[in-house]
């Protein structure tokens, strides 16, 4: 799968409930450094309260080495998740 800045990317996550009703508390595990937030459940691929599904996130920066996807969401850490160029296939394209 060739990906390039801009392409919409479902990763995998997990989610567990939220503070309000539409949104989720969203964790993914990743070698360079976990990601958490709190993410309206319109992005997760299903509105699930607890469990594994997928987020939404836009490609920023794709390099033979790695690729930088910019969650949405609320996060207290970087709005950023980079991963080994590796774990492409860990992607989906929308």
């Amino acid at each position: 799968m060739t990906l390039e800045r801009g392409d919409i990317v479902w990763i995998p996550c997990e989610v567990t409930r939220g503070v309000f009703p539409d949104e989720r508390n969203v964790r993914i595990k990743s070698p360079t450094g976990d990601w958490a937030g709190f993410v309206d459940v319109r992005q997760l691929r299903d509105e699930i309260l607890d469990g594994r599904t997928a987020i939404r996130a836009t490609i920023v920066d794709a390099s033979c080495d790695e690729l930088s996807a910019r969650l949405p969401g609320q996060t207290t850490r970087r709005q950023y998740l980079t991963v080994p160029a590796a774990q492409r296939q860990r992607l989906q394209q929308v």
